[in-house]
């Protein structure tokens, strides 16, 4: 399985996104909570059911569809 170390500049360079040093340490340090986080978001219970309703803030403003 891929460390941190090697993750996160992958992620970086793919979102071309530049960070000091210092930046680059702080994400290392965090992926792995933070991943941790994002695959909590995951039920395979759920098969393809939704996980939350949708929002549609037009739905809730009909004249902005208009406008």
């Amino acid at each position: 399985m891929p460390e941190p170390t090697d993750i996160v500049p992958a992620l970086l360079t793919a979102a071309q996104l530049t960070v000091s040093d210092t930046e680059l340490a702080t994400f290392v340090r965090d992926y792995p909570l933070i991943r941790q986080g994002a695959d909590a978001l995951y039920l395979l219970d759920l098969g393809a059911a939704e996980p939350a309703s949708r929002f549609d803030p037009l739905d809730f403003y009909p004249t902005g569809k208009d406008a």
